[in-house]
């Protein structure tokens, strides 16, 4: 079950379930993003004109020789090439690094608050882990997860954590942590009466997990829901054009 930042270690921007993370200086390779996103028409080395020359002029742009060689890019030439390549793929890449930007936001916001807020609590419900479990939002309010319900999507969607199924192959139930979790003491299995609706409650290790990989499963969240927010935009977009093709004086 595994998933920082300093100068060297940025957060990395998501862009169609991709995560690209800057160099120690900084800086994104457009060669990987171009690599991982076929859909592009416009490799690096292909990118012309004057926005091209601005950048190369004021060093926002870095050529490296090699196995790791490629071009580099500031968040700004980054956001150039993605304009010139099209306006999907741009829209796509601003939208990342606005998420990533206020992620970052919400994350010191959040820490602060958390501190104030809940430090009287959190020795009750470490307590509480200590005992009967946690449910999962009380594990997601010590460990500073935003979102439980959507953390809980966040973590099926990248295989931690799974859905339980009938003897046909069926998903039913909430989401849980995989059999591992429950046989090495991170989780514990209970009744779903009484407020246990997941069927399952978090115990000290598990806690300990959470807190480790709060960033990463905040990132995710942040990443799943500008791709819903996309889809909606691109859903209202065929609706209007549906209606318009079909009525002339629309």
């Amino acid at each position: 079950m595994n998933m920082t930042n300093n100068p060297t270690d940025l957060l990395p921007i998501f862009i169609e379930g991709h995560d690209f993370k800057p160099n120690a200086e900084g800086l994104w390779s457009l060669t990987e993003i171009n690599k991982a996103l076929p859909g592009l028409t416009k490799p690096p080395a292909q990118w012309r004109g004057r926005d091209r020359d601005y950048f190369d002029r004021c060093a926002n742009l870095h050529s490296v020789n090699g196995d790791s060689g490629g071009t580099y890019s500031t968040e700004r030439a980054t956001i150039a090439y993605a304009m010139a390549c099209s306006l999907d793929f741009y829209v796509m890449v601003v939208d990342a690094f606005v998420a990533m930007r206020n992620h970052a936001l919400r994350e010191l916001r959040h820490k602060d608050a958390l501190l104030d807020a809940n430090m009287p609590k959190a020795s009750t419900l470490d307590l509480k882990a200590r005992g009967a479990g946690l449910t999962w939002t009380e594990a997601c309010r010590v460990a500073g997860i935003q979102q439980p319900r959507l953390a809980l999507e966040a973590l099926v969607s990248v295989g931690v954590f799974v859905y339980p199924v009938d003897n046909f192959g069926t998903c039913e139930g909430a989401p849980r942590p995989p059999k591992s979790g429950f046989e090495e003491g991170a989780f514990v299995r209970v009744s779903s009466d009484f407020g246990n609706r997941e069927g399952w409650r978090v115990k000290p290790s598990g806690l300990d997990w959470l807190r480790s990989k709060s960033e990463k499963i905040n990132l995710k969240v942040a990443e799943m829901k500008a791709r819903k927010d996309k889809a909606q935009r691109d859903a209202k977009a065929r609706l209007k054009e549906n209606l318009k093709a079909s009525s002339p004086d629309y």
